[in-house]
């Protein structure tokens, strides 16, 4: 039985016994959680908790009120490292309170949102913690309920980080035909299982048929609203995956792929989408059938520098990987270099990384090979050659990595960092352009450009602690009170050198 299958009979049965608040309650925070609506969603807990503790309410209640907050971080949010303390909390106070995971109750089990933390984090590099905490948790959960699923599909998504795709199949078929035996069978969503299965097989055909399946069924399988849409939303993206798989090897028309690749918006509003939206990009560039520019580059640089400010840095490499080769593909060489730069921080921060520090290496040696750019003027004149573009060649990768060329000949420059630190709001990269407009602060604080020109980007990137360093640093260096007064006014900073200010989608 379904999670939204077996929510919607519940709380028919609950409305049918006299606590509809409770139904309504638990319905409202499923349907937040399914949206990523986490902050919605703490919100809504503290009532819906009194309404759960209530004499007549079922035992499962509050645990389940409690569950859906983390699960919209874990799930829709796809967090990491920050939410992990909650889950590990919320996994020790239900699984001890009764010796096992009978505690959870029938819909969710705590353990979901601890395995799910683990595979954003690094799902191949917790193999063993997953495969204990999965085997600990399954025994106290039965085929048709929804926690029993969710669990299998966390073993098969187990079994296939660790490259064992072919024994996840086997373990979904064994499990699929335990449910059918006992009657209750399994949700159209186990067919996702198969599908990553499949795709780690190279199996692209039989996944994409899968899919097929899954968005026949779709409108008997979930409910309209909230459910439906995230159906929607994982069906669309692993679909573009697939296709976008398919046209790189030149079995499948890229406008087939390119139109079933979800809307970037969309993408950028449920972080879990991202990993497989970036991967199909990647393909759908290497056919022609999706511009390499640097809109691209400044939505695939938020969506890195999110997967690191939550600790999912498994997701963060994944994308990061995508996004450095792009850009050294299109020359866009400081985006490249800074978008390295934070994989290879991700990378410190997982295990089984052979893989990827095998591509990272091959990325930098390109990198490399293209050289830095040169600029077609002396340094002194980049700042007005950019700022006397027409709009339509205005290229905000192209002008930073001018400005970075001119500021290795003019190092501290205020006028090169200020231009610099505009550009990297535009690019996504304000912390790449505040780090390099530290050392001029900090050796003269009394350039007053400068020191505003930083202030700008640090709050472009919401740096509350850079702000504080620098205020810190600004007071210390001040004038002591018995100097004389009357500072001189601030220089106003220059225009952004880029014609097109748009900031960079947030995280």
């Amino acid at each position: 039985m379904a999670l939204w299958r077996w929510l919607g009979e519940t709380a028919r049965e609950l409305r049918a016994d006299g606590r509809a608040e409770l139904a309504e309650s638990l319905v409202r925070l499923a349907q937040m959680a399914a949206e990523g609506q986490a902050d919605a969603a703490a919100e809504a807990v503290p009532a819906a908790e009194r309404i759960a503790a209530g004499d007549t309410a079922p035992s499962w209640a509050a645990a389940l009120v409690g569950h859906w907050p983390l699960a919209a971080r874990v799930g829709d949010r796809a967090e990491g490292e920050s939410v992990l303390p909650a889950a590990l909390a919320r996994l020790r106070a239900s699984h001890a309170s009764s010796g096992g995971a009978a505690g959870c109750g029938p819909a969710a089990c705590a353990a979901e949102l601890v395995l799910e933390c683990y595979t954003n984090i690094d799902g191949p590099g917790h193999v063993v913690d997953r495969a204990t905490l999965v085997a600990e948790s399954l025994g106290h959960t039965r085929p048709g309920e929804p926690a029993w699923e969710a669990l299998v599909l966390a073993q098969a998504d187990m079994l296939i980080d660790d490259e064992r795709p072919d024994e996840a199949i086997r373990e979904l078929d064994t499990r699929a035909a335990a449910a059918r035996a006992d009657g209750s069978g399994v949700s159209l969503g186990y067919a996702f299982g198969y599908v990553r299965a499949l795709r780690h097989l190279d199996r692209f055909d039989e996944a994409l048929s899968a899919l097929e399946r899954v968005e026949a069924g779709m409108t008997a399988a979930w409910p309209g609203g909230a459910a439906r849409a995230a159906a929607r939303r994982r069906t669309g993206v692993e679909r573009a995956r697939v296709l976008a798989w398919l046209v790189r090897v030149g079995r499948r028309p890229p406008e087939e792929a390119r139109a079933a690749l979800p809307e970037l918006r969309e993408a950028d509003a449920h972080p879990r989408m991202r990993p497989g939206w970036a991967e199909a990009a990647e393909h759908l560039v290497a056919a022609g059938a999706l511009d390499n520019d640097w809109r691209l580059g400044t939505t695939l640089t938020s969506w890195t520098r999110y997967f690191e400010r939550v600790g999912s840095h498994r997701l963060c490499l994944r994308v990061g990987l995508v996004a450095a080769r792009l850009a050294v593909a299109r020359g866009a060489r400081w985006t490249a270099d800074c978008t390295l730069r934070r994989a290879e921080r991700s990378l410190q921060r997982v295990r089984r990384e052979a893989e990827e520090f095998g591509d990272l290496e091959e990325i930098r040696a390109e990198a490399a090979r293209r050289g830095p750019r040169e600029a077609p003027v002396a340094a002194e004149e980049v700042l007005p050659m950019l700022r006397g573009q027409s709009p339509e060649d205005v290229d905000p990768e192209h002008q930073a990595d001018l400005v970075r060329t001119a500021l290795a000949e003019r190092p501290g420059d205020a006028s090169l960092l200020n231009a610099l630190g505009q550009v990297g709001r535009t690019l996504a990269l304000s912390d790449a352009a505040a780090e390099l407009h530290w050392p001029r602060v900090r050796a003269v604080p009394g350039d007053q450009k400068a020191a505003l020109s930083l202030m700008e980007t640090l709050l472009a990137d919401r740096d509350t602690a850079g702000l504080r360093a620098l205020v810190r640093l600004l007071t210390d260096a001040a004038v002591p009170p018995s100097a004389p007064t009357g500072a001189a006014t601030a220089a106003p900073a220059h225009r952004t050198v880029a014609a097109d200010p748009t900031p960079a989608p947030a995280g």
